[in-house]
């Protein structure tokens, strides 16, 4: 059984599946990368760690048809030492080996039946709705750092999707923060539908996404698969009530000012080199950043500022913060304020978005 495919494409393609081979050592095929061959569609290529599954077809020289399942990790240090050239494959189905020749370089690699690889779900009686690739991105990109690592609270550390006809949400949270992003985004769905996508899919997810396709999503209770650029991406949902995130972020603050992004975030990192928690102080058309640390020191910066309401004053996280400004588009920071016992907002609203980031404020000698 024989097969030929380009190095480079090959490698690009090893590099998207990869990402769900499982880690585990429970089952070493689930340590392996599917291949397939079609001789009318190329090669096809799967990976499945029983939560993520990840599979995409790419073109190849297809002589004969066949399967197997091969060791990600001595398939992808292969692949990429080769140069970039053909790679033949000739595959013995009988001991489930891959013979490897790329111009004078020769290898095998023992594999596994791919009869005993795990398929992917089939979502049948799914709900399916359609979706810009650089809009998903965008929204991706402004609430994953506020995912969870707390296992004991598994609801946490995945994003909530909630989908309707006009709109789509996806809220994060680890509790002492929480972003929320809302798009108008009409569907064909007629009832309001609500998951929570784990975050590690959220994460390869948003590394495959370009920004320039669209993609189809397709969910049902227990997972949903995102079909764009070739690749088809299925996660496990996970199962929990996420806190209802609508009682937490405020109808209306007393203070909002909007400060130049790169300054800000200059500022806020140079004081949290002294520590991470960091007092804001506005006053005086200012926005003064002080952070002290016994060992360490005293930092203090001031950023000019527009301000709208009565001075304020408030211990954040400064990384929290940073977090946040890393990934606004903005040339300018709007932050809104009620006082210092109750969450610092940072806001964007316009005709089709609308995006809360509430840090908690952090209380003395806390």
């Amino acid at each position: 059984m024989k097969f030929t495919i380009n190095q480079s494409d090959l490698y690009q393609a090893i590099n998207i599946v990869q990402k769900a081979v499982s880690r585990k050592e429970t089952l070493p095929i689930l340590s392996g990368i599917y291949l397939e061959t079609n001789k009318n569609k190329g090669l096809h290529l799967m990976a499945n760690n029983l939560e993520l599954g990840i599979e995409y077809w790419i073109d190849a020289e297809v002589e004969d048809e066949c399967a197997i399942v091969l060791p990600a990790n001595n398939l992808i240090s292969l692949v990429r030492e080769l140069p970039s050239e053909n790679i033949v494959f000739n595959i013995d189905m009988d001991s489930f080996q891959a013979g490897i020749k790329c111009l004078e370089s020769e290898f095998i690699i023992k594999g596994f039946d791919p009869e005993e690889f795990p398929s992917l779900p089939s979502l049948e009686t799914s709900n399916f709705m359609k979706i810009n690739g650089k809009i998903l991105k965008s929204m991706i990109e402004k609430v994953k750092f506020s995912i969870s690592n707390n296992q004991t609270q598994p609801a946490l550390t995945g994003t909530l999707f909630e989908i309707n006809k006009e709109s789509m949400a996806l809220v994060a949270t680890n509790t002492y923060r929480l972003a929320c992003y809302k798009v108008k985004n009409k569907t064909n769905l007629e009832n309001k539908h609500s998951f929570i996508i784990p975050g590690e899919t959220i994460s390869n997810l948003n590394s495959l996404l370009t920004g320039d396709e669209d993609l189809e999503m397709i969910f049902n209770k227990n997972y949903a698969k995102f079909k764009f650029n070739d690749i088809i991406l299925i996660s496990r949902l996970i199962e929990g009530q996420f806190p209802n995130y609508e009682q937490v972020i405020p109808d209306k603050y007393n203070t909002s000012i909007i400060a130049d992004k790169i300054k800000l975030n200059n500022s806020a990192k140079r004081a949290s080199l002294i520590a991470n928690v960091v007092n804001l102080n506005i006053v005086d058309e200012s926005l003064i950043i002080e952070s002290t640390e016994s060992e360490s020191g005293h930092a203090h910066e001031k950023v000019d500022i527009k301000i709208d309401g009565p001075e304020q004053n408030i211990n954040i996280d400064a990384n929290y913060l940073l977090d946040v400004i890393k990934v606004m588009d903005e040339e300018e920071i709007n932050i809104k304020l009620i006082d210092s016992i109750n969450p610092l907002a940072v806001k964007i609203k316009n005709g089709n978005e609308d995006y809360t980031y509430l840090i908690m404020p952090v209380r003395p000698n806390s």
